[in-house]
């Protein structure tokens, strides 16, 4: 064939086609507004309500073989439209592709309709009316009137799409308090039809204003752009649709979604939403604000792995039961405690924990069953918790912390901590309301708190005080109120300690407490050292930033700790005592003792005293007390010779009782400010000896040269002493020994004013074993003034006859002026 006939034909073909569409065109504008009056009329006599329109248009070959009818300026109204004022539908342009074949075969087939910029509103008031009524046929309408299934079957039976441009669709249930708002903002919805159920694809973008199946308890998916890929199936018979996995892009979070809705009367919508790496914030977006700000008040809010199941009734005006189980990536969250890193929880909520009550705030529950992390980032935790009542959260919470203590050296300052070895265990459950948990108007919790603690091996180093605590083991018992140590062991150098009692006042401090702690414990040691104490130096720096350095310098600026001590042996420097027992007084400022009762000295000590002050640059000591029967060789051994060096423990021996009471400042080294002492001391000396005391062998140089004065001899001697700054005052004492019998008074100081006076009644030159001679002052005596001169006591001596003793009475006459 030639190229000109080819062309010819095809000329030919397109004529013959331009031909046709012209004629089409033509009857189709010359019937046009016939067609239109007929649409409408056909319309209106099979619904119940009125359905008009603007305008009419016609395209033919829209989108392939076929027509396209338009309609613009659609509106369609119930019966009742002037008492509720609610349009069913208004669109400005509904467009209807009918299949040109069918035409031929004098059918009309619907192909495809779109509505393009408009509203859809389905009303439902409170009586249960709703302006879907108009589908209704009238009642007036004839049988042959009424419309046939099997006709409609006909017209739609062969439709492939419906699209919607910018359409509004809201669901307003008065009666039921529901309200769905959405915008199909280009949607399109592919139809396959299979007998009565329709495969339905639906595909495009939606705008959710809110999907509110009881406004009250609020709304789900609120203005939320989404993006639809769905696979569903619809049976005209059951009325039932059935969604298949399917995807809903809701922002950047996509989510698989599959689940039914059931429209009969009873009906409900199940669905099940999954969801993988969503952050909390947005996942809790799509379900009630209410809910969702409830959850937001825990402030756990993880990236999480998420599965959400929803049963609404549809048309019952009850709350939707939701059901979430998820999974958490690794987040952190600040807990009343403090810091917990890298969590990691698994869970599940539902607001109908009890099925026999209805879904509700106070019937949702919250169960965590594993969660585990690092509480300050060191101490490994596990833990199980319930939330019940999201109206009123109850908390019920079970779980462990396990650490090797060396791991948290971290947390303490390295100047003055250092965990050497060992292990801690925490266990605890706590009951009660979640937010808060902790109530700082009370300082208390606000729920019940039990649990137990035990140290296995543990060893510590405390740098400021030189101080190694090492083999630590304890068992304790808490709750909110009370720390139960049922005992605690450690060796503190050579000291085993034994601790047992109860603290109260202690755990407020993990929620930033600053009130008082208070200890009462009970010590026994079989022998406890007390050389450490010098080397005491000052508590911790308010400064430090380190956490447990912070909260241990914290809880020891508010403790007081009261111990009922119990040793069998205490010592310090030369200082020994047995069966110690007494109450002592613990606080960052001070330490008393009360009552501390010892055998020392070869007798009995009782003491109360203490130190106070520890926060001022000079410290204050105190003390009463008295011994009773002790050795004074021991007393004086013991106490160092009470820091002179004129009579000490060697020239010493007797049993002596007194009372006491004493007190001194002391620098921040635990030395004596000797001019801030204080004291009296009323004693009584039995049995006594003085040896190889050299003032004494010097009156034997000059005036008893054939007696022993080496060892010296004495009866009872009972005084009274008066210690003001380093002068120690006495009254004047009789003293019968077996060399002589003399009386002495005066000052001993412990710097260079010492000033005795020693009066020896001559009547001792005479020697006799006669007890029955009694020696005084009445007669002739030797007088011998001890004095301080340059650091060393010098001895005058003077003879005192009667006359000249009586006028030694009077301080211009005496002897030694």
């Amino acid at each position: 064939m030639s190229f000109s006939k080819t062309t010819q034909i095809i000329l030919s073909l397109i004529g013959a086609l331009a031909v046709l569409v012209g004629g089409l065109l033509t009857w189709a504008y010359q019937y046009r507004d016939d067609a239109f009056q007929y649409i409408l009329k056909e319309a209106n006599q099979n619904i119940n309500g009125r359905l008009t329109a603007r305008d009419f248009g016609f395209t033919p070959f829209a989108n392939g073989i076929g027509f396209s009818f338009s309609l613009f300026d659609v509106h369609l109204q119930d019966t009742a439209y002037t008492s509720h004022r609610t349009e069913l539908l208004f669109i400005q342009q509904f467009t209807i592709q009918v299949d040109m074949k069918s035409l031929f075969k004098k059918e009309f087939q619907i192909k495809s309709v779109c509505l393009k910029e408009g509203k859809i509103n389905i009303l439902v008031d409170k009586e249960g009316y709703s302006n879907l009524s108009v589908f209704r046929p009238r009642d007036s309408l004839s049988v042959a009137k009424k419309t046939d299934p099997a006709s409609l079957n006909k017209v739609i039976g062969n439709l492939k799409d419906v699209c919607f441009k910018n359409v509004l669709f809201s669901l307003e249930n008065i009666r039921k308090d529901q309200h769905i708002a959405l915008k199909a903002e280009d949607l399109t919805n592919y139809v396959n039809r299979r007998d009565t159920l329709w495969e339905l694809e639906l595909k495009g973008k939606v705008y959710f204003d809110e999907m509110a199946f009881n406004k009250k308890r609020g709304a789900f998916l609120s203005h939320k752009p989404t993006e639809l890929d769905m696979n569903m199936t619809f049976s005209s018979q059951t009325s039932f649709l059935r969604i298949f996995p399917s995807k809903v892009k809701v922002y950047d979070d996509t989510f698989e979604l599959k689940g039914s809705f059931d429209f009969a009367p009873q009906g409900h919508a199940h669905l099940e939403i999954k969801t993988d790496t969503i952050h909390a914030t947005r996942a809790l977006a799509i379900i009630p604000k209410r809910l969702a700000d409830t959850i937001s008040r825990f402030n756990i809010l993880p990236v999480v792995t998420a599965t959400v199941r929803l049963d609404a009734p549809l048309f019952q005006r009850e709350n939707p039961m939701v059901s979430i189980d998820f999974q958490t990536k690794t987040f952190n969250y600040e807990s009343p405690m403090g810091a917990i890193l890298n969590v990691v929880a698994t869970a599940h909520f539902t607001n109908q924990a009890n099925p026999a009550l209805p879904a509700s705030d106070q019937n949702s529950r919250l169960i965590a069953k594993h969660v585990t992390g690092q509480l300050y980032g060191n101490i490994p935790l596990n833990t199980f918790f319930t939330v019940t009542d999201f109206e009123t959260p109850f908390l019920s919470m079970e779980g462990n912390f396990k650490a090797d203590l060396p791991q948290l050296n971290s947390l303490f300052d390295e100047t003055y901590f250092r965990l050497n070895s060992g292990k801690a265990l925490i266990s605890y459950c706590y009951t009660g309301k979640m937010n808060p948990i902790f109530n700082e108007k009370t300082n208390e919790l606000n729920g019940k708190l039990d649990g137990n603690a035990k140290l296995e091996n543990a060893a510590f180093t405390y740098f400021p005080q030189r101080m190694n605590f090492t083999r630590m083991y304890s068992s304790i018992r808490f709750n909110e109120k009370m720390v139960d140590l049922s005992y605690l062991h450690f060796n503190h150098r050579r000291n085993k300690i034994r601790i047992s009692g109860k603290v109260t006042g202690l755990l407020p401090y993990a929620f930033n407490s600053s009130d008082k702690v208070n200890g009462y414990i009970a010590l026994f040691t079989p022998d406890l050292g007390l050389d450490w104490i010098r080397d005491y130096n000052k508590t911790i720096s308010r400064k430090n930033n380190k956490l447990f350095t912070k909260l241990i310098a914290k809880i020891a600026s508010q403790l007081e700790l009261k111990a009922v001590v119990m040793a069998k042996k205490v010592h310090y420097r030369k200082f020994e005592a047995t069966n110690v027992k007494g109450h002592i007084y613990f606080s960052e400022k001070s330490v008393k003792c009360e009552n501390v009762k010892m055998h020392a000295f070869g007798g009995d000590f009782q003491v109360t005293g203490g130190i106070e002050d520890f926060d001022r640059p000079v410290h204050r000591l105190y003390a009463r007390g008295n011994v009773n029967h002790a050795d004074v060789q021991k007393v004086f051994y013991a106490f160092e010779n009470f820091g002179q060096t004129t009579i000490s423990d060697r020239n010493l021996s007797g049993k002596i009782s007194t009372d006491f009471t004493y007190s001194s400042q002391l620098t921040t080294s635990f030395k004596f400010v000797p001019a801030s002492m204080k004291g009296r001391l009323s004693f009584e000396l039995s049995n006594g000896e003085l040896n190889h005391f050299e003032p004494i062998q010097r009156i034997q140089r000059i005036f008893f040269r054939k007696r022993d004065f080496e060892n010296v001899r004495f009866e009872n001697i009972k005084n009274q002493f008066i210690l003001q700054g380093q002068e120690l005052n006495m009254e004047q004492m009789k003293v019968e020994s077996s060399v002589l019998t003399f009386f002495v008074g005066g000052t001993y100081s412990f710097r260079d004013k010492t000033d005795l006076l020693v009066q020896v009644p001559l009547s001792n030159l005479k020697r006799s074993n006669d007890d029955t001679i009694m020696h005084n002052l009445n007669g002739n005596n030797l007088v011998i003034r001890a004095l301080d001169e340059k650091g060393e006591i010098k001895l005058k001596y003077q003879l005192d006859w009667r006359k000249k003793l009586r006028r030694a009475d009077r301080p211009e006459s005496s002897p030694f002026n």
